[in-house]
């Protein structure tokens, strides 16, 4: 088995994240299983070093969401 951060899937964007796109399942169905897990691994190495998830309570973001819909945003 060859280390996942030697594989160069530099190339592979998926454009959907949460529900993926028919486009976005084909390019899944075309990498090979390495090649999947190097985008897993790129993904969660991603999240794991992004910023942390807002401690906001569920008020204080039903308020933002409310102040937007309010003025537009």
């Amino acid at each position: 088995m060859s280390r996942i951060d030697a594989i160069d899937i530099s190339n592979v964007e998926f454009s959907s994240t949460v529900f993926p796109t028919d486009e976005d399942m084909k390019l899944w169905e075309s990498l090979s299983p390495a090649e999947q897990r190097a985008a897993i691994m790129r993904d969660v190495k991603q999240g794991l070093e992004g910023p942390p998830a807002s401690k906001a309570s569920k008020a204080e973001i039903m308020g933002e969401v409310l102040d937007e819909l309010k003025h537009g945003i």
